[in-house]
């Protein structure tokens, strides 16, 4: 990589770093974040095993089983028996969580909409496109580097 890479590369940082810090205080004040990442994995992915979800959202099965037991006490996650495992039990959206997180991404959808407002529909396409290939590109990187630290090359 050459120098102007690096600047570019820095640049892109430091954006993507003051956009993640927006994010969160936005997300701050709408409740816990973690809660969230919990509850919108299940919506996604349907039911599963606490280890799963913690696997999915990079955090610990201890802290993904607190945040599950608020879902659960709110209603918005029911636990069921696991059909491969008698001793084991899943997580499930509930209806009214499937509706919270219906809400939320709607509520996502306005904001990026009237962010992107003013941009052309180019402009805004192209920054799906990026973004999407971005995500994709930070996603395989990590795939690689737990292959190579679990031993797999």
């Amino acid at each position: 990589m050459g120098e102007d890479d690096l600047v570019v590369a820095d640049r892109i940082a430091q954006e993507l770093g003051q956009l993640t810090r927006m994010v969160t205080s936005l997300r701050r004040h709408r409740g816990d974040i973690a809660v969230a990442h919990v509850l919108v994995q299940l919506a996604e992915q349907g039911p599963l095993r606490v280890s799963a979800i913690a696997d999915a959202v990079g955090s610990d099965p201890s802290t993904v089983s607190r945040k599950a037991t608020e879902l659960v006490a709110a209603g918005l996650v029911e636990r069921r028996p696991d059909p491969d495992d008698g001793r084991a039990h899943l997580l499930a959206v509930t209806e009214a969580g499937a509706r919270c997180c219906e809400d939320g991404r709607s509520k996502r959808v306005e904001l990026v909409c009237a962010v992107l407002s003013g941009w052309s529909d180019e402009s805004r396409q192209r920054l799906a496109e990026l973004l999407g290939r971005f995500a994709d590109d930070v996603q395989e990187l990590d795939r690689r580097a737990s292959r190579r630290s679990g031993g797999e090359n």
